[in-house]
């Protein structure tokens, strides 16, 4: 366990340094004024920060704000007895613990103790939260965003393109023959298609692309930075991922039948997310967005399997 100590004398630090190598304890030294640089650099699992003024109620609250990726830091006020109510509000407001000095061997052990516990209890609390929002935002079945996080995502990547002066562009994918599969071979089966056929969709963008599941047998992808011509290569690449692979489940072999279509979205149309109105505003710009990629698709679909057609206001 890495612990880092704030503001210790040489008085304070005697039983740390007694139990250091008992307990395995890797031990860091900082001062108030580069204790939040020291925290943030060698991410220790344990503060211990003695008390000297108020500013250390700041000081406190300063650490407590550093985001750890995947890490708690767990605070442990130390101080005297006539601080007593001094160190109650540091608990209240950014403390885990606290205790007074000077302090033994053992009391310091069963401090740290209780510090491993909560510090696990923590991360895995966070876990199951991350976990909880991916499943709420994820497709069970492709892993890919459902319909209502990927509108989210496009919301405030329209924002963000707004802000930056950029066209964005937005592909409908129709899965034009998913009906026949499902009949033909069953919901099993599909389920393996599905999730293999976004697999290779999620190849054919770039990692900050927004990929999600629309509808049963439609995805819509969100192209940042990115106008007709540029999104129609992509629609390109997917297609040729698709027609160089063989989905199989068991005996079954599919031969999916796509129809794309694209739509392209100009900067000036969009507000930049600054308040409820432009947001309101945002979400219509959106909705037509999508049903303009929508109709291309259709019309795609009209010409047959594995066409593409670009929206153009006519």
């Amino acid at each position: 366990m890495k612990v880092c100590l704030i503001n210790h004398t040489k008085t304070t630090m005697k039983p740390i340094e007694d139990l250091a190598e008992e307990l395995n304890l890797q031990i860091i030294t900082a001062s108030a004024e580069n204790a939040v640089n020291i925290i943030k650099d060698e991410a220790p699992s344990v503060v211990l920060l003695n008390w000297t003024d108020s500013s250390t109620l700041d000081l406190s609250l300063s650490i407590r704000q550093i985001k750890l990726k995947n890490k708690y830091i767990y605070i442990i006020i130390t101080g005297t007895k006539d601080i007593t109510e001094e160190m109650f509000m540091a608990v209240s407001e950014s403390a885990d613990d606290y205790f007074f000095m000077p302090f033994s061997k053992n009391e310091l052990m069963i401090k740290l103790h209780l510090a491993a516990k909560n510090i696990e209890l923590n991360n895995q609390v966070t876990a199951t939260k991350r976990k909880l929002v991916m499943h709420a935002k994820e497709d069970p079945v492709t892993g890919v965003l459902n319909r209502r996080a990927l509108l989210d995502e496009i919301l405030n990547e329209m924002g963000r393109a707004a802000r930056k002066d950029e066209f964005s562009s937005t592909i409908m994918i129709n899965l034009i023959n998913h009906n026949e599969m499902l009949i033909e071979f069953g919901h099993r089966a599909i389920d393996s298609f599905m999730a293999e056929f976004s697999r290779i969709l999620k190849k054919s963008v770039r990692p900050y692309d927004k990929l999600g599941r629309y509808d049963t047998n439609r995805f819509l992808i969100f192209l940042p930075n990115t106008n007709n011509t540029n999104a129609k290569i992509v629609a390109k690449r997917i297609i040729a991922g698709i027609e160089s692979k063989k989905f199989r489940f068991r005996e079954s072999v599919f031969q999916p039948c796509l129809s794309m279509g694209i739509s392209e979205l100009n900067p000036s149309d969009m507000g930049e997310n600054k308040n409820s109105e432009a947001l309101l505003i945002n979400d219509l710009i959106m909705d037509s967005f999508i049903r303009r990629a929508e109709m291309a698709s259709n019309k795609a679909c009209e010409k047959g399997s594995n066409n593409i057609e670009i929206y153009t206001f006519t």
